[in-house]
């Protein structure tokens, strides 16, 4: 199966790239916004910025899985942001 990946450069370490299972679907509205609150959460729930972007990351392809079959509208529909 195709794969996405990310690259998160932090000063002074190496590249760690993340990557996961590309889901076919058009309904990707948000994911920006929701990466970077889901980062935020987790650095204020005081992990390192490499665990919260993997968390982050996996929250947001968890909701792109949950909301990939949603019909709304003719553009891009949203992510499903409940488990």
């Amino acid at each position: 199966a195709p794969t996405c990946g990310d690259c998160l450069v932090e000063r002074g370490k190496a590249p760690a790239w993340l990557r996961s299972e590309r889901i076919a679907t058009r309904n990707t509205h948000g994911t920006g916004c929701t990466l970077s609150a889901a980062i935020a959460a987790h650095l204020a729930q005081g992990k390192t910025i490499l665990d919260a972007v993997r968390a982050a990351k996996r929250f947001v392809t968890d909701a792109i899985v949950r909301g990939s079959d949603y019909q709304l509208g003719s553009g891009h529909g949203p992510l499903c942001h409940f488990s």
